[in-house]
């Protein structure tokens, strides 16, 4: 049985996952950094846009598909564009 590989992909959605703490939040998966400023972080995904809105915004963690992101978070808005 491949119990192993069925719960990582329970787990890790392979499209995308977002985890939001107090002033964290991890995005998995991202394709591009759109904009980044103090007061606002634009990502885009695969079909969508995620808008981070807030103060004190910046990257702690970036590799090629992970971003950690760490602020005072107001506001996650997704956009389909």
């Amino acid at each position: 049985m491949h119990i192993k590989e069925n719960l990582i992909n329970f787990l890790y959605d392979k499209n995308y996952f977002i985890n939001i703490y107090d002033e964290y939040i991890h995005i998995f998966n991202y394709r591009e950094l759109i904009s980044l400023s103090s007061k606002k972080i634009i990502l885009k995904m695969e079909s969508f846009k995620i808008n981070i809105n807030g103060t004190d915004l910046f990257i702690t963690k970036m590799l090629p598909n992970e971003i950690l992101i760490k602020g005072n978070i107001v506001k996650v808005e997704f956009s389909y564009e």
